[in-house]
């Protein structure tokens, strides 16, 4: 059997030439009936071939291909693998019609004149005629166009769920917004839009790294008194300078990103800036220390708030010049990543410089060493200004303990509102349920968000206490990587206790369905022979745990909007349904990693579930 009759299903490239003719169905088939037309006609006309062995030889060798299945008839006509395959016996040899001949539309029935641009119907076995062909050919650039449509619409998909949207319609505002963070190279004057439509346009530039030199002069004006300008990588120093020319009366600064400000820029800042109140600022590592000093000492701005992140040339001096000149009239201190901070006893100044009951944010993350802030410090911290805190991070300060919340945090915050403590592996679930059971005699209020990511030492007391404390109030809440958790905590607290399922949970408890059980039984070592040990270890991982039945009541979140629960393994469909079902204000829940949590959830229309498993987008 030839080689081009078997059907792999891969066709290679074609040239314009062959995909030309195949769309205008120009074929071997077709070619091969021109040929035999051809023949017949010169026979009919009483040529005579000067060869008659040949002739026959040809004859019989056409008939043998028409009457044999799979045969390939191209052979001699065609050198191109690529072409689609044809064979003789699919078609009617009577109904074979030289060019110009009238033939049927195999469509709409109508006669047409047959030419070269015909384009032959696989299914109907015939050709079309050229109103037909026209409108198969609109359908399938209807169909393309559906495709990239569809496309597009993906894509603004994912997009919109990177950055936790929904896909709506926009409003007239929006789109005018939009049109001129598009344009803003052309834009000569904003007016009087409004400051917070000032700030959405200021987002967007910084999101899509158009902030500029030539953008930044736009958002400046003599009478704004808060400025933030969230990416500055583009922004040189001569553009600084401008915002402490132009906004002689700004009380707050944010500069993130903010890696072309120079010494120059704070020295202009001094004289230039009377009313500053708050500092913000993000990746300054062209500033060295003795200028943090220098600005620090010389300038008659009433500061207040002072945030400074990723930069390894504030050090130990900076620090020590803040407290004694700012210390004591401080709200707000905020320290990350300063990897010039390497001094355990500067650390220790903070509660000494504080003034008493004064700050409300407090955030000391990621020391360049994790024995820089330890238990002691935070509630050394905590005892001077705690009573006014509201807000506290304390993420990456891995020595912290138990007694950081429970001799810290319970007896000193009766105010806090957010409280981050991200990678704190220390922290025990007997500590954490402790702590909130505690902070409940103080904090009335409860907390608006928490962040548990990765404090892997958590369970279902941890949580349950946070919930009982901080349920009705939480807004916001992360436990992402707290395997601990178990499903049947989980679909307990968002089930009605009355439920027929809780009931018979707790009259099994009742019932003694735990007696004898342990949480953990005792391993029994026997030591009379060397190498017992790993035998008794395996036979003691190999017994049958069984693991009590615990109750546990019903939850109320009714504020809760926004929960990252990603690599909680208990995390599953009927968890995140419920979820849906009891939390009205849920708006955004991420589930990464969770395999047990599938597209196959019923969840409300307005729920955004970013993380599923298998999500096609």
């Amino acid at each position: 059997m030839s080689r081009r009759t078997r059907n792999t299903g891969v066709r290679g490239p074609n040239s314009a030439l062959t995909e030309f003719l195949r769309v205008e169905g120009i074929t071997d088939a077709f070619r091969q009936r021109q040929g035999r037309q051809r023949a017949g006609s010169g026979r009919g006309s009483g040529a005579v071939s000067e060869t008659p062995e040949t002739d026959a030889t040809a004859t019989n060798g056409t008939t043998s291909l028409a009457e044999t299945p799979g045969a390939d008839v191209s052979n001699d006509l065609s050198d191109d693998d690529n072409d689609v395959e044809y064979r003789d016996d699919l078609f009617n040899p009577d109904d074979f019609k030289q060019l110009g001949q009238e033939d049927t539309c195999v469509d709409c029935g109508n006669p047409f004149t047959l030419t070269v641009y015909s384009r032959f119907i696989e299914a109907s076995k015939g050709y079309i005629c050229e109103d037909c062909n026209e409108l198969l050919r609109k359908k399938e650039r209807n169909v393309r166009k559906t495709q990239q449509t569809a496309r597009k619409r993906r894509k603004k998909v994912a997009k919109a769920l990177l950055d936790k949207k929904t896909v709506r319609i926009a409003s007239l505002q929006d789109i005018c917004i939009r049109a001129i963070s598009s344009h803003i190279e052309d834009v000569d004057a904003l007016g009087d839009i409004g400051q917070t439509n000032i700030n959405k346009i200021l987002k967007i530039l910084s999101k899509n790294r158009s902030l500029n030199d030539s953008t930044v002069t736009l958002f400046l004006n003599p009478s704004i008194k808060v400025l933030e300008l969230w990416d500055c990588s583009n922004v040189t120093s001569d553009s600084f300078n401008k915002i402490a020319a132009y906004c002689s009366q700004l009380e707050s600064l944010t500069l993130f990103m903010c890696g072309q400000l120079h010494n120059d820029n704070m020295t202009y800042f001094i004289d230039k800036l009377p009313n500053l109140k708050k500092l913000a600022l993000n990746g300054p590592f062209l500033i060295s220390t003795p200028q943090w000093v220098d600005f620090f000492e010389k300038a008659e701005s009433p500061l207040e708030q002072f945030e400074v992140r990723n930069t390894h040339r504030f050090g130990n001096d900076s620090l020590i010049s803040l407290l004694e000149r700012r210390g004591n009239q401080l709200t707000l201190l905020k320290l990350s990543r300063l990897d010039g901070l390497d001094s355990e006893p500067v650390y220790g100044l903070i509660p000494q410089y504080l003034a008493p009951s004064r700050l409300e944010e407090l955030e000391l993350s990621h020391p360049h060493q994790a024995n820089l802030i330890d238990d002691d410090l935070l509630i050394h911290i905590l005892a001077t200004t705690g009573e006014t805190i509201k807000y506290l991070n304390v993420d990456g300060c891995t020595q912290l303990t138990d007694s950081f919340l429970t001799e810290g945090v319970a007896k000193f915050c009766p105010v806090l509102e957010t409280l981050s403590m991200r990678n704190l592996e220390l922290i025990t679930n007997e500590g954490m349920r402790d702590a909130f059971e505690e902070l409940g005699q103080i904090n009335y209020g409860g907390l608006l968000s928490i962040d548990l990511t990765k404090c892997t030492g958590l369970g279902n007391e941890a949580i349950e206490a946070i919930f009982k404390h901080s349920g009705k109030t939480l807004v916001e809440a992360s436990i992402n990587s707290v395997n601990n958790l178990t499903n049947s905590f989980l679909v307990q607290i968002l089930t009605d206790d009355k439920d027929e399922s809780k009931v018979l949970i707790q009259k099994s408890i009742e019932d003694g369905v735990n007696d004898g059980i342990d949480e953990a039984p005792p391993m029994e070592v026997d030591g009379d022979e060397e190498g017992d040990d790993e035998g008794d270890l395996e036979a003691y991982s190999s017994q049958p745990t069984k693991s009590k039945v615990v109750f546990y009541l019903q939850q109320s979140l009714p504020l809760l909007t926004k929960l990252d629960v990603g690599f909680v393994r208990a995390f599953d469909d009927l968890v995140l349904e419920k979820f849906s079902e009891e939390c009205p204000k849920l708006a955004i829940v991420e589930v990464f990693g969770n395999n047990r949590c599938t597209a196959k959830a019923s969840v409300r229309d307005d729920l955004l579930v970013i993380g599923v498993q298998g999500e096609n987008l």
